[in-house]
């Protein structure tokens, strides 16, 4: 027999708290952003983003990791370029992120921004 479950939201027993996973993990935050206009097109965890100059922004957590040395990663896509890199400086309350031109490593704003994050919360 097959079973439904349909929810609208789960919590924790205190009925405000997020529910803890248990043997399995979730991104902690995510990112898809337009460093050309500047706009953020979705996100979980991001307060906001700062732009600090061409290829150059910090993302801003709205919950703090509980340490520098949580997982991340990030990508760039931009139809001007023919690829894109990024370097990264994280603190437990924002990374900053470094978008470049694959082929002459200048900093230069792109189109579409991805970045995610993994670790434990504050």
């Amino acid at each position: 027999m097959t079973s439904v479950l349909n929810v609208d939201s789960i919590a924790a027993k205190d009925g405000t708290s997020p529910v803890a996973l248990t043997k399995q993990n979730a991104a902690k935050a995510f990112l898809t952003y337009d460093q050309t206009v500047p706009e953020i097109d979705g996100s979980l965890n991001v307060a906001s983003v700062t732009d600090n100059s061409a290829g150059n922004w910090n993302v801003n957590y709205t919950n703090s990791m509980n340490n520098t040395t949580y997982s991340w990663f990030t990508g760039g896509q931009d139809a001007r370029f023919a690829g894109v890199n990024s370097g990264v400086v994280p603190t437990t309350s924002t990374i900053r992120y470094y978008t470049r031109i694959t082929n002459t490593l200048a900093l230069a704003d792109v189109n579409l921004n991805t970045a995610g994050i993994h670790g434990d919360l504050a």
